[in-house]
């Protein structure tokens, strides 16, 4: 069984803020389970999914879709 991850999980690995993982969720860049309206969580594997390939296309020198920060 995947570990969920919770918003402040999510944030804290990700060192951002809470704040930044709704709007990322918002806006379709995270992959999330909504149990209701106010309680979403994420599967680590997925999370992590998203990281290797965002890494991967970095390394590759060019992001396909937009980055989930821009730095």
């Amino acid at each position: 069984m995947d570990k969920l991850l919770t918003v402040s999980d999510l944030a804290e690995r990700l060192n951002i803020t809470r704040t930044s993982v709704y709007r990322w969720v918002a806006q379709g860049r995270l992959p999330c389970i909504r149990f209701s309206k106010r309680c979403i969580r994420f599967r680590d594997s997925e999370i992590s999914s998203v990281l290797d390939e965002l890494s991967k296309a970095s390394i590759r020198g060019g992001l396909r879709q937009r980055p989930l920060w821009k730095g």
